[in-house]
């Protein structure tokens, strides 16, 4: 570690002096100091040799900083002294030849090389090796750097000085052999790129050196191209001159070429260059009505370029004036896009459609309209444009000034000759420019509409509507425009809903103009009914706007139970929606919670208030809607649901659970007593869960809706019963709800376990002897099979069929029991047939409840007990034997039997919810099975395969049976493995591959029964509180499907029981057998559906409960002691002011008589 540690120190010295030492060079570099470098180089040569080549000294190498300075000695002394490396590159790959490429060589003449002599005029002269046109790049070359290297971008140092403008570079590399073809990534040769940057000279000494002109960039660009898109007319004329003399049969091609995007030469020189250029293109052969991809012409280009005697050129060579592209646009809407007044008029004067229209059917006018361009709009009036044009939008010049609020175009629209016509025009949804005026709000822009109307249109109807029927008042009250309502013409009009102006402010909530109109004597009535029936108070109430609502409660004439014409109320409206303050105001102002929804309507049949916030779950709505007063008359209510019917705390159940919480909040109060008292008591009103209120349905008169309605039922009652008709008086049991939808804060709540609990105790008579006369079968079944003697003993040891030992023991007067058996036998058929009749009448009652697991398993008991007791023949009735087949019969009922007493004892005692524990943890642990038995059945197959010489593993049955029985824990290694050890072992005992068998067996161990049996057993049994809460509730459930099935028979069976509507319990008072029975059931069923942690909360609950009430008696107490104290205190005050009184009146009287 040490010897690491003086290692990195060493290394962080070295780099620190290296950093040093670099920083010396750029000194004298700087300072421009040759000779003080010179001697530095000569005392540091093997130092500055070592690193003068290292990159890491800094970004730039060493060598290309002494090329920037341009000082030639510099870079001779680190290339001869120090060997500089001439190819060296720095993190983007530019070579000292790159960087030498873009400086300017300062002529310096070294000995040996012939200067520079530029190049006689009367002819082309070949650059020759051993003229020297830069000194510095010479001498690289000549010390080998490459010149052709490349740089992360593809460029050459030919690149690199073509970009510069450095013509010595250019030279002295193609004299030194650059390759002039030579392409970056973008595929420009230094040819197109002289072409770009402009630089004639250099175009000119590539040509004349073998450059080709025909090269094309990625993008298909030729050089003609790139000069044409440079403002450079000089540099133009010079590469076509230069073309025409190297390669005049290239000029055509060059000049009608197109690139990628279908532009030619003279689409870029119409944008970027005069008409001489242009007059001089097309005298050279360019084609001017070429399009390119985009369907754009020369026209288009040239009005980027702003210049009109281009315009003129062009229109003089018969180029498309009006030529659109594939967006649909002519130049002069691209003229008038760009916000170009002269180029408009430009091609306005040289014959431009001044209406044509671009795809969208907008015409030059409209375009300048929409941006507002005063001077363009200016330009193009003089031209005489059509103000009738619309777009395909049905939408005018006038429309698209009012939409983008240019009051000045407008204005300036509005004074032409013959714009009434204009005004007049309306888009597709019927609007006008009033309208558009009307909907944005602009008041300048309206009133100026309006009085060119006045002026324009002496005929014009204000109020004439759109498509929708809306007028300008229905929008200004739409938009909430007041300003433009206080000036419009009003009128009591509906649009085509039937919809006013007032509905439209409710709707959105604009109360100003509500108060408005209630301030004024308007001809609208504030509670107009539209085609629906509905008023503006229902829409305000439908969009939560509270301030509309309470305006709209205080006019004259208000309705607030105003029903339209599927009987809906606003209060209704808001309950859909869940508007609670809405809800509120409605019925502190009077609204009605309980009138109906018409029968026949769709979705709301015969709903009130409160079923339609328990739709959409608004529970705050249906607490208010509860505390209304009006609680008990929306609980009554009956609808219509599937098949059958429901009230709306089944609707809660199904819907809303936290609305059925609190009805039975409200039907479950104790008194103001603490609980500790021996007078305090809980009432349970039970009405919810029995329905002992009467039930309010629909009628005659609340179906009703006009004469029409009423001939259609009577029509659909002639034809055909239709499914209200048809409904059946059928509503499930709220507590069988509770348990369908899995609503456990619902069973475990006081007043269904007050229920469950007098249920319990009004039908104990009835369970105990359901229960003893089960017992009495169960006793009689199995005393039948043990005193019955087996038929498989009697064949032991014979060859004898069933008929023929009968037949013997009849002869010799033997019988197949121990006693007499027959009250045994009579008495199983008796019970069992009776249990089958009370099983049907259950059916045949309640058949869609009726399918259940403990049904199916009572109707298997009952009819294996017959078929087990009942005689196939009168030998087998005297000799008392049975058929083989009915023994079987008999052991699988009598375990059955058994069996289903485990679920008699699971809902009639405490101990039933330690079998719902073991049945919920024996349902995981068969779930689990079913995906590991993947597993079972690999080790199987294995074992099967490898030792199906042994009797356990000899076929699929046994190897099954043997593996689940391993898997269990028992194993027997030793008798499958180790028993082939015993002296005359039999060959079933051999094992043939015993290395194989004994790994399996190991694995087996390990991964079956040490592994996945922990596993499955920690996983099955899991959280055992949480398992014990799930036994709970399923106990709970069991005993509400027994208690609602058994009142469910009671009443179809006419036993004439009585539904309990209220119970009083008293938790402190003792009582008769029957309060003490309650007390005892109400706390085991509360204890059986809640937790320990719910039980604790409820307890904590009390006691806060208790404090609350003891603090409350206190603070009463306080206060009368309070009120006594300031009695006695006022009482002390008067008697003191008649004292002073009176001490008053006799200084007076003293005084008086002085």
């Amino acid at each position: 570690m040490r010897t690491h540690l003086k290692a990195w120190q060493r290394k962080n010295v070295r780099e620190k002096e290296n950093e040093a030492t670099a920083k010396k060079l750029l000194t004298f570099f700087s300072k421009q100091d040759v000779a003080g470098f010179e001697e530095y180089v000569s005392d540091n040569r093997k130092t500055l040799g070592t690193l003068i080549n290292d990159k890491r000294l800094s970004r730039t190498p060493t060598l290309h900083t002494a090329l920037q300075i341009q000082e030639f000695e510099f870079v001779k002394i680190l290339v001869e002294s120090l060997k500089a490396d001439v190819n060296i590159t720095d993190r983007n790959g530019v070579t000292a030849l790159h960087v030498a490429a873009k400086s300017v060589d300062k002529a310096i003449h070294l000995p040996g090389l012939q200067k520079y002599q530029p190049p006689k005029p009367e002819g082309i002269q070949p650059l020759e090796r051993g003229t020297v046109h830069h000194n510095i790049i010479n001498y690289l070359v000549q010390k080998g750097a490459d010149p052709d290297a490349r740089d992360c971008n593809g460029s050459t140092p030919l690149h690199y000085a073509v970009s510069r403008g450095n013509l010595r570079a250019v030279k002295q590399l193609i004299a030194d052999k650059a390759n002039t073809e030579a392409t970056d990534v973008r595929m420009i040769t230094p040819l197109l790129l002289a072409a770009q940057k402009g630089h004639v000279d250099i175009i000119q000494t590539l040509l004349d050196h073998g450059a080709k002109c025909f090269a094309m960039d990625d993008a298909e660009n030729n050089v003609l191209h790139f000069v044409c898109s440079q403002q450079n007319t000089e540099a133009l004329k010079k590469v076509i001159n230069v073309i025409e003399t190297h390669a005049v049969c290239k000029l055509n091609f060059l000049l009608n070429t197109t690139n990628k995007s279908g532009g030619t030469a003279f689409f870029l020189a119409a944008a970027h260059v005069n008409s001489d250029c242009l007059q001089f293109l097309l005298e050279k052969g360019a084609d001017p009505k070429f399009v390119n991809m985009e369907g754009a012409g020369c026209f288009h280009f040239a009005v980027r370029g702003c210049n009109a005697r281009v315009i003129k050129l062009l229109a003089e060579h018969g180029v498309e004036l009006n030529w659109t592209t594939k967006y649909g646009e002519t130049p002069l809407c691209m003229a008038v896009r760009l916000s170009s007044p002269e180029m408009t008029g430009n091609l306005l004067e040289v014959g431009a459609d001044v209406d044509c229209e671009n795809a969208d059917g907008e015409t030059p006018l409209m375009l300048a309209c929409r941006d507002g361009k005063i001077s363009l709009v200016n330009t193009i009036l003089q031209f005489k444009p059509n103000l009738n044009k619309r777009n395909l939008k049905g939408e005018n010049a006038i429309f698209m000034a009012v939409q983008n609020q240019h009051l000045e175009v407008l204005k300036l629209l509005l004074g032409l000759e013959a714009v009434g016509e204009a005004l007049d025009c309306f888009d597709l949804d019927g609007n006008r420019a009033i309208h558009k005026a009307v909907e944005i709000g602009n008041l300048e822009i309206y009133e100026a509409l309006n009085n060119a109307m006045d002026s324009e249109c002496s005929d014009y109807d204000f109020v004439r509507p759109n498509n929708k029927g809306q007028t300008i008042m229905h929008l200004a009250a739409k938009f909430g425009h007041l300003s433009i309502v206080d000036g419009c013409f009003l009128n009591s009009d509906g649009d085509t809903k039937g919809n006013t102006a007032v509905h439209y402010a409710a709707k959105y909530g604009h109360t100003d103009i509500l108060e408005w109109c209630t301030q004024r004597q308007l001809p609208i009535s504030m509670h107009t009914q539209n085609n629906l029936g509905r008023t503006p108070l229902s829409y305000a109430a439908g969009k939560d706007h509270l301030q509309s609502v309470k305006v709209l409660l205080k006019t004259k004439g208000c309705s607030v139970n105003h029903k339209d014409k599927m009987q809906m109320t606003p209060l209704f409206v808001a309950c859909l929606k869940g508007h609670t303050r809405i809800v509120l105001e409605l019925l502190k102002n009077g609204a009605d919670p309980t009138i109906r929804v018409a029968e026949n309507h769709e979705v709301y049949p015969g709903w009130n208030a409160l079923n339609a916030a328990v739709q959409n779950k608004q529970t705050e709505c249906a607490r208010t809607l509860l505390d209304s007063g009006h609680g008990v008359e929306l609980l009554r209510n009956k609808t219509a649901y599937g098949k059958g019917w429901e009230t709306p705390f089944r609707h809660m159940i199904r819907m809303l659970p936290e609305a059925a919480q609190i009805v039975m909040d409200r039907h479950t109060m104790g008194n103001e007593l603490p609980s500790t008292q021996k007078d305090y008591s809980t009432t349970f009103h039970f009405n919810p869960l029995e329905d002992t209120w009467e039930l309010i349905e629909g009628t005659a008169s609340q179906d009703k809706s006009g004469a029409r309605f009423q001939q259609r039922i009577k029509k659909l009652k002639d034809s055909a019963k239709t499914l209200l008709l048809n409904k059946t008086e059928k509503m499930e049991h709220p507590l069988t709800m509770m348990v369908k939808f899995e609503r456990g804060e619902l069973l475990q709540h006081e007043l269904v376990i007050a229920s469950l609990a007098l249920k319990r105790i009004d039908r104990i008579a009835m369970d105990l002897l359901n229960i003893l006369f089960y017992l009495l079968f169960l006793a009689c079944f199995t005393a039948f099979m043990l005193m019955t003697v087996p038929t498989y003993s009697l064949m032991a040891g014979t060859n004898q069929t069933v008929e023929t030992l009968c037949t013997n023991m009849m002869n010799n007067n033997q019988k197949a029991y121990v006693l007499y058996i027959d009250v045994v036998k009579y008495g199983i058929m008796v019970l069992a047939v009776f249990s089958l009749l009370k099983e049907m009448i259950q059916f045949f009652t309640s058949w869609g409840e009726y399918v259940t697991f403990e049904n199916g398993v009572e109707l298997s008991i009952y009819s294996l007990s017959i078929a087990t007791a009942v005689d196939t023949t009168d030998c087998m009735r005297l000799t008392g034997l049975r058929e083989p087949w009915q023994w079987e019969t008999g052991s699988v009922g009598v375990m059955l039997a058994w069996i289903n007493l485990l679920l008699f004892i699971q809902r009639t005692t405490p101990i039933g919810i330690y079998l719902g524990i073991f049945s919920l943890i024996l349902s995981n642990l068969a779930k689990l099975t079913i995906v590991f038995s993947p597993f079972l059945i690999a080790f199987a197959l294995a074992f099967h395969l490898l030792m199906g010489n042994q009797i356990r593993f000899n076929d699929m049955r046994n190897t099954f049976s043997s593996t689940i029985s391993m898997f269990s824990g028992e194993v027997g290694m030793a008798d499958s493995l180790f028993s082939r050890y015993d002296p005359g072992a039999p060959p079933e005992q051999m094992v043939y591959y015993s290395t194989l068998s004994y790994l399996l067996f190991v694995i087996f161990v390990t991964f079956m029964a040490i592994a996945l049996m922990n596993m499955l057993t920690g996983i099955a049994v899991g959280d055992v509180e949480e398992i014990k809460s799930q036994a709970n509730l399923e106990t709970v459930q069991q005993l509400v499907g027994a208690l609602v099935d058994s009142g469910s028979l009671i009443e179809k069976c006419k036993f004439g029981l009585s539904v309990r509507e209220k119970y009083t319990y008293y938790p402190r008072r003792e009582g008769g057998l029957r309060r003490r029975l309650f007390r005892f059931l109400y706390n085991y069923i509360g204890k059986s559906a809640r937790s320990e942690e719910q039980v604790q909360s409820k307890v904590k609950g009390m006691q806060v409960k208790e404090t609350l009430t003891t603090l409350q008696e206190r603070v009463k107490q306080l206060r009368s002691t309070f009120c006594s104290l300031s009695d006695t205190i006022s009482s002390l005050h008067k008697a003191q002011s008649i004292n002073s009184g009176a001490e008053d009146d006799e200084d007076s009287d003293s005084t008086d008589s002085e």
